[in-house]
């Protein structure tokens, strides 16, 4: 027997949860911390598996839910987790930190520059 949809959004949550470090007490808690950290067609594909987990609880409306998009969403949300590196996210975030402070340093040194010369000491 194949996979069911609850086991499907489990392994999303840990994925989230060990890639990004995006912790809650439910896959869409999950999701709505996660915001930006994941592409919107990631995040529409996970979305749909939050709802098709809260739809197979029930019986009746279990039927709703489309079982071969629900797979390719979980193939979709679990190849892109496997491409994220959180290190070099944290090495981008460190460099444009200190070039922003480079570059104001920068514009500091020269309008200090400028002033000087403008009152005759340069």
């Amino acid at each position: 027997m194949g996979v069911t949809l609850q086991q499907m959004a489990d392994e999303v949550r840990a994925g989230l949860e060990s890639k990004l470090r995006v912790r809650g007490g439910s896959l869409r808690a999950q999701l709505r911390k996660a915001g930006r950290l994941l592409p919107r067609g990631v995040r529409r594909d996970a979305d749909y598996l939050a709802q098709g987990a809260e739809l197979v609880r029930n019986p009746k409306l279990a039927k709703m839910v489309d079982m071969t998009k629900a797979r390719q969403a979980h193939r979709n949300v679990l190849a892109y987790l496997e491409t994220v590196d959180i290190g070099a996210q944290r090495r981008d975030a460190a460099l444009h930190l200190v070039a922003s402070i480079a570059f104001a340093l920068l514009v500091t040194g020269l309008l200090l520059l400028f002033v000087l010369w403008q009152r005759g000491f340069v």
